[in-house]
């Protein structure tokens, strides 16, 4: 009855749902940014822009501050200048004010009494409006940008200090390829300068920076999607989409061809049609969510490791009971099933694995080594792949007298990481890979009391066991591109302890039936954020944090049945099936063969 109960309560193990990586998103900007303060968008409405994209990717918000949502950004803001629509008129409704970038921060802090949650992902960007004022007055323009980059570099520091761990910061479009000025050559190279500018000059004030700051190179994606157009969705990336309409004024029917929402990268001079901001919210997305899809790798070889070691106290089990003082050979295949939905970034797919290893009987003591293979292949949500090759040596033992045993082993483990990054970025997708080594090793002591009841042999069980799995950095290819990234080292250790029960029924003189459960504690956290870097040959130096998504799971469950019997005097067989239940990191099930043959 008690291990009817056991079982029944570690198949009940809380399951939950999918993890959010971010709890809100806050944007400060200008029209790239704005979701609707003035009830349209600065784009082909009803089509959205980036940062409403962006937070339905993210599950989150993005509705404008005036209707009481988390984006803060009005179109025409400057960094630090607050303006009128309308400079040379007076304010009123039709007419109102442009708040400056630095204004919306102190609404955002004001709002949040001057705290702000350390979860969130806040978006910064600006400071076009502040290069179209260079245009209106050249002769100070040195002032202009350095008073511009100065602020905005202040704001991000601000918004740092109250409390903010995750801010994005993209760069300003390039304004030479605009429609607004690429008609005209000299127009063009003046712009391209101007945006050239900006973007070192602001580049250099956040290499001082305390702030974790996520870069963004839109500047460079843009021209990556202008030279391959038809491979993102758009046909036509030099003219606007509403003709001579202001986008913020733009409906379907004043674009100049059907569909041209879609298929124009410009809804106006400067600004992008909806599908245009799809693109710079696809690229976003993919930089955020990018450490989830990389960060379980250490995590899933300590999984793989628990289950190695169950099947190593298994093996010292079968052997203390059916072997006398002859050395036996052994060898084991493994087709092992993984699923994890339970944090954000999923790790699913199917493992082959094999054990070779001896072991001796010496009176009271049972000792013995083995190899081990691993080849994981399987996936890390819809967005990536990942390959984990595992060979592994270790070694182990048991001490028995009477109904009192002691296992104890150790191993260590070569790791070789392969991943695969999808990115969809409008209608085209990228693939990323990296490659990079590693290693894991591990230890665990088991004991247990068995009473005997006729052919039914049953006890209590507990262990302690520690794992530290280290994955090297990651490198992508394709760099150059604005979406190679590349990912610090990864060091994760797990200290976990079980207590369950088992039983063995002789169903025979030659064959036995055998079942076990065990309640597993985690005591140690995930890594709850990974260090990366794009690899676009603008940003590699800016290095920055991101959440890797994964939840700390603290009891998990692990069941096992299965069947040993001796086929002659020196050959034995065995089968059985062991599988996490729970909320366990990279769950699996495993159906294993094996064989012995004592000499």
């Amino acid at each position: 009855m008690k291990k009817t109960c056991l079982a029944l309560a570690l198949l009940a193990l809380h399951t939950g749902t999918q993890a959010q990586t971010f709890s809100n998103t806050y944007f400060i900007g200008d029209s790239l940014s704005d979701s609707g303060q003035f009830g349209s968008r600065f784009t082909t409405n009803p089509g959205q822009v980036w940062s409403q994209v962006l937070a339905q990717k993210l599950g989150t918000g993005a509705d404008p501050s005036s209707q009481s949502g988390s984006n803060y950004a009005v179109g025409g803001a400057r960094v630090a200048v607050d303006e009128l629509l309308d400079p040379t008129s007076a304010p009123g409704p039709t007419n109102p004010p442009l708040p400056a970038m630095t204004t919306q921060t102190a609404q955002l802090l004001a709002a949040h009494n001057g705290r702000l949650d350390g979860q969130a992902l806040y978006s910064v960007w600006g400071g076009a409006n502040d290069l179209f004022a260079v245009v209106q007055d050249p002769l100070n323009m040195s002032q202009i940008v350095a008073d511009s980059v100065g602020n905005q570099a202040a704001l991000i520091n601000t918004l740092s200090q109250a409390g903010a761990r995750y801010i994005l910061v993209p760069n300003i479009p390039d304004l030479g390829m605009t429609p607004e000025f690429s008609g005209s050559a000299i127009g063009a190279g003046i712009a391209t300068l101007l945006s050239d500018t900006y973007n070192q000059a602001f580049t250099q004030q956040l290499n001082s920076s305390p702030a974790n700051i996520i870069p963004m190179n839109v500047s460079a994606l843009l021209h990556e999607v202008a030279a391959n157009p038809q491979a993102y969705g758009f046909s036509n990336v030099n003219t606007a989409a509403c003709g001579s309409v202001s986008s913020r004024l733009c409906t379907p029917a004043d674009l100049v061809a059907p569909g041209a929402d879609q298929t124009y990268l410009f809804a106006d001079g400067v600004h992008p049609t909806a599908g245009g901001h799809a693109v710079i919210a696809d690229y976003a997305h993919a930089i955020v969510s990018a450490p989830s899809q990389v960060a379980m790798l250490a995590s899933a070889a300590n999984t793989v490791g628990q289950m190695q070691m169950q099947h190593i106290d298994r093996r010292l089990q079968t052997v203390s009971s059916s072997q006398d003082k002859d050395l036996s050979v052994w060898f084991q295949g493994e087709a092992v099933n993984r699923n994890n939905s339970s944090a954000n970034s999923r790790l699913d797919g199917t493992q082959a694995a094999w054990k070779l290893g001896l072991d001796k009987r010496l009176d009271d003591w049972t000792v013995g080594a083995y190899l081990s293979y691993e080849n994981l292949d399987g996936d890390t949500d819809e967005e990536g792949t990942y390959s984990q090759k595992r060979q592994s040596a270790g070694l182990y033992g048991r001490w028995q007298s009477d109904n009192l045993w002691v296992n104890a082993q150790i191993f260590y483990s070569d790791l070789d990481n392969k991943t695969r990054r999808h990115l969809r970025l409008g209608s085209a997708t990228r693939e990323h890979q990296a490659k990079a080594g590693g290693k894991q090793y591990g230890g665990k002591i088991s004991t247990g009391y068995d009473w005997q009841a006729g052919t039914v042999t049953h006890g209590p069980l507990l262990s302690l066991s520690m794992q530290k799995s280290k994955i090297k950095a990651l490198s992508e290819d394709g760099q150059g591109l604005s979406t190679s990234m590349g990912f610090d080292a990864q060091d994760q250790t797990s200290v976990q302890s079980s207590l369950g029960y088992q039983i063995n029924v002789a169903v025979s003189n030659q064959w036995s039936v055998y079942a076990s459960a065990e309640w597993l504690h985690e005591f140690k956290k995930p890594a709850e954020q990974l260090g990366a870097r794009l690899q676009d040959g603008v940003y590699n130096s800016r290095h920055f944090y991101l959440p890797t998504g994964q939840e700390r799971v603290r009891d998990t469950g692990l069941l096992e049945l299965g069947t040993v019997g001796q086929l002659n005097s020196k050959w034995s067989l065995g089968a059985g099936v062991s599988t996490q239940v729970g909320k366990a990191t990279s769950s699996q099930t495993s159906l294993y063969l094996n064989t012995a043959y004592r000499f």
